[in-house]
């Protein structure tokens, strides 16, 4: 038998004003968004539509640089609660990438770990939902696969994570995750927007330099 991993959700993380004024500077930037792409461990970046299917805005468009600015405080402020609820061991916020992301019809993206070959110090995710409401996509629901005996593969079993606009979810980096298929209408306004982020940790020892985790 496997074990269920644990995740936080925070139902009012971004107020509906706040996701109102996020979902505008976005859509203002619907001509910026790229194909999403992975990374191999080398940090090649390569694309491959069979595993994950989205748009992505690059981490130097100025709507990503806003969201970072608000973001990461936003972060910062709730992560001792959040590792406490996960039981991880505290530690610092280090550098954490965010990423603003759309699946519209028939995007996906399958079972996957954050903190991989290719990103070892990502230690906790978390993702963000905002869209339009009443909500105008069906799918693209969050599924937390349960850990097997071993702690890695999967037991068969998952936590399903529903896209609750305002609400934040954060998990273990090295869980199993996926995103199931998301049905909507034609307008990228209709889709499944995230802001997700991938948390590395530094620890503090005395008489030494920080580390990353």
């Amino acid at each position: 038998a496997g074990r269920a991993v644990p995740f936080v959700r925070l139902t009012d993380f971004l107020p509906p004003a706040s996701c109102d004024r996020l979902l505008r500077d976005v859509l203002a930037a619907r001509g910026r968004f790229a194909q999403a792409t992975l990374r191999r461990k080398n940090a090649e970046t390569f694309l491959n539509r069979e595993t994950r299917n989205a748009l992505v805005l690059d981490e130097d468009e100025p709507v990503t640089r806003d969201v970072r600015s608000w973001f990461l405080p936003k972060l910062r402020a709730v992560l001792p609660e959040v590792l406490g609820r996960l039981r991880m061991d505290d530690f610092d916020m280090g550098h954490t990438a965010v990423e603003v992301t759309v699946h519209l019809h028939g995007d996906f993206f399958v079972a996957h770990r954050d903190k991989s070959y290719s990103a070892r110090n990502r230690i906790v995710s978390c993702v963000l939902f905002f869209h339009r409401e009443p909500r105008p996509f069906a799918g693209g629901d969050l599924l937390l696969h349960d850990a097997g005996r071993a702690g890695g593969e999967a037991a068969g079993a998952f936590s399903r994570i529903e896209p609750l606009r305002g609400s934040i979810v954060f998990f273990p980096g090295d869980c199993l995750h996926e995103i199931t298929p998301v049905a909507c209408g034609a307008e990228f306004g209709d889709g499944r927007f995230t802001v997700n982020g991938w948390i590395v940790g530094v620890r503090r020892r005395t008489g030494a330099r920080e580390a990353e985790c």
